[in-house]
């Protein structure tokens, strides 16, 4: 099966496996695993919203606004109980948080 003009069927065998494993194995992986982690990022700034939302009742009685950080806007309102974060990620999401 080896040819002098080329590569042999086993060598060109292996190269398509390590094609498909690379293709439709470790780039889906890894996308799945760069999501994860940009979300769980979105959400720890949600949570710093959050305090800033809170530090905003408490101080200056001031029930809504917004912040940006990293080019994402939280738009925030709350209460003297709760505060509820809603933010653009992926999907539009939101957290509240109790003060219990």
């Amino acid at each position: 099966m080896i040819n002098e003009e080329g590569h042999s069927l086993p060598e060109t065998l292996l190269t398509l496996v390590i094609i498909i494993l690379i293709f439709g194995t470790l780039l889906p992986f890894f996308y799945r695993l760069e999501t994860s982690l940009y979300e769980k990022k979105l959400s720890l700034h949600a949570a710093e919203a959050a305090l800033y939302a809170a530090g905003n009742i408490k101080k200056f009685k001031k029930y809504e606004g917004q912040i940006t950080i990293d080019q994402v806007t939280y738009s925030w309102e709350g209460d003297d109980q709760t505060i509820c974060i809603r933010y653009l990620g992926i999907q539009e999401e939101e957290l509240c948080v109790n003060k219990d």
